[in-house]
C-alpha cells in the first residue's frame, strides 16, 4: 500500500506540475479520475453513492488517501467490460446470470482481474458455427451433442463450446473409423 501511495503522489506532482506542500492532499474528482484511469463521472457517481467519501460541501475534493485505499482502479462497469469481452452490456449480463462472472454492486460491479480471466478463457470457447463447421457437421447436430452431454456447455451463449473437447470428439470418430 505504502508503494501504490508514493506512485500515486509522484503522479499528482507530474500532474499538479509542482510538489505536494502536505502529506495527504485535497483533490478534485477529475484529478482522481487520472490517477485511476477511470471517466470522471465514475469517481463523481460513487462520491453520490457514498462509496468514496467526499470532503467537501460541493463533494468534488477527496483526500488522495481515500482514493488510494478505494481501489477504483480495480474493478468495471458492465459497458467496459463488454468492452474487453467483445459483448454488449446484455451479453455481459448474461454472463453474470450464469455465474460466469460475478456481480458485487450496482456502480461498479465487476471485477477487473475477473473479466480479464474470463476474456482469456473465452477466447478457447467456439461459437456453435465455428465448433459445426471444425467437426463437419451442421449447427443442429453441434446443438444435439450438448444436449446429450457429448460435448460440455460453457454457459456462454455466444461460445458455447470448448475448443479442446472438439480433439476429444474428433479423435474418437477416427478410431471408430479406423476400426470399422
Amino acid at each position: 500500500m505504502e508503494t501504490l501511495a508514493r506512485e500515486y503522489r509522484a503522479r499528482l506532482a507530474e500532474l499538479l506540475g509542482e510538489p505536494l506542500m502536505v502529506d495527504d492532499p485535497l483533490i478534485t474528482t477529475a484529478q482522481a479520475a487520472v490517477l485511476l484511469d477511470v471517466p470522471p463521472q465514475r469517481v463523481a457517481a460513487l462520491v453520490r453513492a457514498g462509496h468514496l467519501p467526499a470532503r467537501s460541501r460541493s463533494h468534488r475534493r477527496l483526500l488522495l488517501s481515500d482514493v488510494i485505499r478505494s481501489g477504483l482502479d480495480q474493478w468495471m462497469s458492465v459497458a467496459e467490460a463488454g468492452v474487453v469481452l467483445g459483448l454488449g452490456q446484455t451479453g455481459v449480463r448474461r454472463l453474470i446470470s450464469s455465474g460466469l462472472l460475478a456481480a458485487y454492486g450496482k456502480e461498479l460491479p465487476l471485477r477487473r482481474d475477473d473479466v480479464e480471466v474470463l476474456a482469456r478463457l473465452r477466447e478457447g470457447w467456439l461459437t456453435l458455427s465455428s465448433a459445426a463447421t471444425a467437426l463437419g457437421v451442421g449447427v443442429d447436430e453441434v446443438q444435439r451433442m450438448l444436449r446429450y452431454r457429448q460435448l460440455t456447455h460453457t454457459s456462454d451463449m455466444a461460445r458455447p463450446v470448448y475448443r479442446h473437447e472438439l480433439a476429444t470428439v474428433l479423435a474418437r470418430r477416427h478410431a471408430v473409423a479406423g476400426t470399422s
